[in-house]
This record gives structure tokens, sequence and C-alpha cells, in this order.
């Protein structure tokens, strides 16, 4: 074959293979999504110590740190006090007591808050690896529920009493009458019938925790330090969570009502858009759990996405350190994403918010962009024989 003739042809084909693979659809729920393809971004836990830490306490630490290959989603950062350095970043963190132990968000997730500081003891490092509560919300999360509702209760009996029937009787409902759709989009934006989720069960849980729970301090710490002024509401405070641990936003008082937990809910469901996991709204707690063999399987088959770059393998250790001391952000990797329901304005005692139940997905946009590549290739194949054309004339 004329050596021209062979490298346009490769050219169209990479061209044509390309467009396939960008252009599938994807008929599968934001929440079953996120659990197979969405791994939790890990949370910067440091170790402020004068003389080398060790014992039991810190081997747990150091067990369930994701760089030893641990279950929880967190990475270990260790600061020798008596060098300079080390001394310096201290005072600057204002750590008197050593050894002592703080934690931040992840990088990925924007928030530069403090999550939670206190000395490196064994029974608090227990609590930071696992909690009733995280095991809880990962054994329902693997067992197949679409979300689980983690209720902070404000300490004040009847607006708890209230918080918890209303999430316990609109989650029975949602049970009961959600479903997943059966009818998702060809990479075209045609409607095709999906039929591998028809028997999956919908169920939504609750589990409900106290503000001042010693076990659930970090888990409750996280949720209420997730948005601004959570921290300050003297009301029970509502957080639905999917996936791997990804809490979305939170409602408030008499925010936990019906049309909001049904939004939520119904947001969770709908066909995921699977872009890029960091345009999705959420935070991602610090849970230990093995998420490698969910209920059901692997189900998602669509082709794991291409990262953006190279640049995405070379976050090397020196640039998240100083991410974390300058709080700036860190480049963080691309990941799926589904749109599920924004941020409302949630404040205590607001009315029914405006959640979005279906996600933007492929429609017309696919379809004028694969008309435009398809006239782009023929473009090129019309340029290809005119070149052969031309050719074979001068011979």
């Amino acid at each position: 074959m004329n050596l021209y003739l062979r490298s346009i042809l490769t050219v169209l084909g990479i061209l044509i293979a390309g467009m396939s693979v960008d252009a599938q659809a994807c008929n599968v729920p934001a929440f079953r999504y996120a659990l197979e393809r969405w791994p939790a971004d890990p949370y910067q836990i440091i170790v402020y110590y004068q003389t080398a830490p060790q014992g039991k306490a810190f081997d747990l630490l150091q067990r369930g740190a994701a760089e030893r290959d641990g279950t929880a989603n967190y990475s270990l950062r260790r600061v020798d006090v008596t060098r300079p350095e080390g001394k310096a970043f201290a005072e600057q963190r204002k750590i008197a007591a050593y050894p002592w132990i703080e934690i931040f968000y992840p990088l990925q997730s924007q928030l530069r808050t403090l999550v939670w500081s206190g000395p490196l003891a064994a029974d608090r490092i227990k609590g930071i690896v696992d909690s009733p509560g995280r095991s809880a919300l990962a054994k329902r999360l693997l067992s197949g529920d679409v979300a689980v509702w983690i209720l902070i209760k404000s300490g004040h009996e009847q607006k708890d009493r209230r918080a918890s029937e209303s999430l316990k009787i609109h989650l029975e409902r949602a049970s009961a009458t959600l479903r997943i759709p059966e009818t998702g989009t060809d990479p075209n934006g045609s409607p095709v019938e999906v039929t591998d989720y028809r028997t999956y069960p919908v169920r939504f849980s609750l589990v409900e925790i106290a503000r001042g729970d010693p076990d659930e301090a970090l888990l409750v710490s996280a949720l209420l330090k997730s948005e601004p002024d959570l921290e300050q509401e003297d009301e029970p405070v509502a957080f639905p969570v999917f996936g791997r641990g990804r809490a979305l936003y939170a409602l408030v008082g008499n925010g936990i009502e019906e049309k909001n937990i049904r939004e939520a809910c119904q947001s969770m469901l709908a066909w995921c858009s699977c872009e890029i996991k960091a345009q999705n709204p959420g935070t991602d707690l610090l849970i230990s759990a093995d998420w490698s063999q969910p209920y059901g399987g692997r189900m998602v088959k669509d082709p794991e996405l291409p990262l953006a770059g190279l640049d995405s393998f070379r976050q090397n250790q020196a640039v998240k350190e100083a991410a974390a001391v300058s709080g700036k952000p860190d480049p963080a990797r691309p990941r799926a994403v589904c749109a599920v329901a924004p941020s409302p304005n949630r404040a205590a005692g607001s009315g029914p918010i405006d959640a979005t139940t279906q996600p933007a997905g492929p429609g017309g946009n696919l379809l004028a962009r694969n008309l435009l590549v398809m006239a782009g290739v023929a473009g090129l194949l019309l340029l290809a024989i005119s070149f052969l054309v031309t050719v074979k004339a001068k011979r």
C-alpha cells in the first residue's frame, strides 16, 4: 500500500476510534458509578514529634495509611520539630505538646479547614482510623444501599425527634417508590432501553449520631466543617452519603422535609454524565473499608476514562506537602463525575430546595459534535483520495 495512503488511513482510524470511545453514553446510575469508579480522596494527617513516634498508636496510624496500602483514605506526614524547618512549621501552627496530630481535608476538596487535632494516643487513633458510624456506613453502601443518610443530632429532643421521623418516613417512601431509570441514551442522544439495573434494589437508610459522641468526633467534625456555617447551627443536620463515602450538601432543621429528601435521593439515581469527579459537589469522608467487592460485583462496563495528561503521574510528595503548608490547592487527578443535586441554600427553616434531579446527559450536543467529527473525517478522506489521484496522474 502507498506509504502516504497508509499514514492517512492510520490517522483516520485513530480519529474514528477516539470518536467512538469519547461518544459512549453513560447509562449508569450516579450512585453506582461513584461506588465503582470514584476512589475517595486522601485526608492529610500530620504528626508532630520531638522523638521518633513509636508504639501501638503510631503503628496503627501507619498501617491504615494509603501509602502503606491500608484501607483508609489518608496519607501520613511526619514533622520533626527538633529540626529548624519542623520547629518553624509547628510554631506557625501553634503546636505546643508532642506528639500531636492534625487532620486536614483532602487537597482535592479545596477545603483548607483543620478537621481535627489532638494528642497521639491509642484511644484517639482508633477513632481516627475507624468508628462505629463509619463502619456501618461503609457496610451499607457495599451491601447495595443507594445512599446512607447521616443525621447529626442537635441535643434538642423535640427537634431531633422531628428530623429523625421525617427522614425515616420519607426514606422508606423513597425506597418503595423511586426506581432507577430504564430509558437511557445512545451516543447520539437518542433514547435506548437499559435493563442492567431493572432488578437492582433501591434502598436508602439512616444512621443517627449524637453531636457530642466521642467515638464519632472525627466524622461529626468532617461533616459540620464541610460547609462554612454548619458548626454554628443549633439544629439537627442531615447529609446524604453515597459512593465510597461522599457526602452531599446538608439539610438543616426544618429543611429536613419530604421534597428536599426526595430530590436528593432522586439525583443519586439519575444517569451519570461520566466526566470529571472534581466538578461534582460533595466531600469525601475518611473511611476505612475495602471497596473492591460491592453488591452485584462489577456492574460499570464503560471504559476507564484517560487522565488529563502526564502531569497527573508527576504529583510528587514535595508538591503535596508544599500545598498543605501554603494552603494552595494541589493539582488533582480528574475523575468521573455524575451530575447530582447542587448545593442548595439550606439554612434552618428555609423552604424546599430547588435540586436538579437529572444530570446533564449526552443529549443533542453529542449528536452535533459527532456530525462535525464525521464531516472532518470525510474531509480528510476526500483529501487523501485527491492526493492519491494527483500522485497517480504524475506517474
